[in-house]
């Protein structure tokens, strides 16, 4: 292809071509077919002027041109003009029928108005219906305006705003008032300005532990309104981004079609966040908090508000407060939430006293070879010392004594973790008081005793 050559665009959204020059047209057509019926029937101008003069309207004969204007009204004229009439008739009742199939109407003459309206600029004298999401859906049965699409116009009440399209896409958005649609303009959604609450009393949701919830939602929100403010003249404003975006946010919901609307996607969003926050922490944690002052209630409303603002900020919806009714528990899993923390108490409690029994265990093993050593160290240190002072006579009594006094030790140390007999430590006291008496009469050289 030539680099000079350009295909044309395709302009999907182009206005209807205008046909009310169309009447001008056809009536001029109809004119030059009537002249074209008197040219060829050749009717005399002269058999016209006696015609009146026998009817006694010799004035209108004197007349210059009447005459003349007489004869295109001659039968033979007019015979050709009926067949054109009856043409019209038949065409017309055609368009009729066209229209009314094409487009679903209710009878013959919802379609004339409509085919009035489409060749004319007016309303065919038809009332302005006035236009809200509520009834909406109903009367696109009942008005064509609002099946098909303009010319004609419509009334968008207080607090709201109309998308229409042209073409099935967006052409422009009509705020409160009456407006003129254009033709085929078609109205695609009423959107509502002002601030919607909307509350979830009871939906399931689950504890990072498994545990089901009772949870209730309420929220409210609006349409951002961009860089504007609230007035008294305009007490709605609207970012026209955020209007456009929420009136194409439609989902259908079942196989019966039913469409969600902007409205329902918030509280549908709050629910699903919510679930997710929620699956993050233990049902302890949510219902009965350890640590004085932690309101797990303002936590979770805290995080649920940051992250819903932030996701519905994109779909050009303002979150304006959102609230937690209810956490509670379902009618059966109470009983359910006291068995596990039974069981769950009873196995922290069982871990506690294995590991208590371990740790004692350990202690005692380490005591006892403590004390061991302790007697080994108490031996060794008698028999040398006997053996030092030349002792050896009364070496057992020696030994003996320096075991008494290692027992004695390791028992006051053992004391203060593991409970004792009241009569232990008297009794090893009073050994080691005999055991120390008898070594000191074997010594009858009069050495002091070890």
């Amino acid at each position: 292809m030539s680099a000079n050559v350009r295909r044309p665009l395709l302009r999907l959204n182009r206005q209807p071509i205008d046909n009310s020059w169309y009447v001008v047209v056809l009536l001029g057509l109809l004119f030059l077919f009537w002249v074209y019926a008197r040219y060829i029937e050749r009717v005399d101008v002269v058999l016209v002027e006696n015609w009146l003069v026998a009817r006694q309207l010799s004035v209108l004969a004197e007349l210059p041109g009447l005459s003349f204007i007489v004869s295109f009204f001659h039968w033979k004229v007019l015979r050709h003009i009926v067949a054109v009439v009856v043409g019209w008739l038949f065409a017309r009742d055609a368009a009729l029928v066209l229209v009314r199939m094409l487009y679903d109407l209710l009878d013959r003459e919802s379609a004339r108005k409509f085919l009035i309206r489409l060749l004319g600029s007016g309303n065919a004298a038809q009332d302005t219906p006035e236009v809200s999401p509520a009834t909406l859906a109903a009367d696109r049965k009942n008005s064509v305006l609002l099946r098909v699409g303009g010319p004609g116009s419509v009334k968008v009440p207080a607090g709201h705003v109309i998308v229409t399209e042209l073409n099935g896409r967006f052409q422009r958005i009509l705020a409160t008032g009456k407006h003129t649609l254009g033709r085929y303009e078609y109205v695609h959604a009423v959107l509502n300005l002002q601030p919607q609450e909307r509350t979830d009393n009871e939906f399931a949701a689950y504890s990072r532990d498994g545990i089901e919830l009772r949870v209730g939602l309420s929220m409210v929100y609006r349409l951002k309104m961009g860089d504007q403010i609230a007035t008294r003249e305009n007490p709605y404003p609207f970012d026209e981004t955020a209007v456009r975006t929420a009136a194409y946010a439609q989902t259908v919901t079942d196989d019966r079609g039913a469409v969600s609307t902007w409205e329902d996607t918030p509280l549908a969003m709050a629910r699903s966040t919510m679930t997710g926050i929620l699956a993050g922490f233990r049902l302890d944690e949510i219902i009965s908090p350890q640590r004085p002052g932690e309101e797990p209630y303002r936590t979770l409303r805290n995080e649920l508000l940051r992250q819903l603002r932030g996701r519905l900020d994109g779909l050009g919806i303002d979150l304006q407060a959102v609230g937690i009714t209810r956490i509670d528990l379902p009618p059966g899993v109470t009983e359910q939430y006291i068995e596990f923390w039974k069981s769950h108490w009873e196995s922290q409690m069982l871990l506690s006293l294995i590991d208590g029994t371990a740790t004692a265990v350990e202690e005692v093993e380490i005591a006892r070879a403590e004390a061991e050593i302790m007697m080994i160290q108490a031996i060794q240190e008698g028999v040398q010392r006997a053996r030092r002072e030349g002792a050896t006579a009364n070496m057992d009594e020696v030994i003996a004594l320096r075991l008494v006094e290692a027992l004695e030790l390791v028992a006051r140390n053992s004391q203060q973790t593991t409970p004792l007999p009241n009569t232990l430590i008297p009794q090893l006291d009073n050994l080691r008081k005999q055991l120390r008496d008898g070594v000191f009469e074997q010594n009858a050289s009069g050495k002091p005793a070890p």
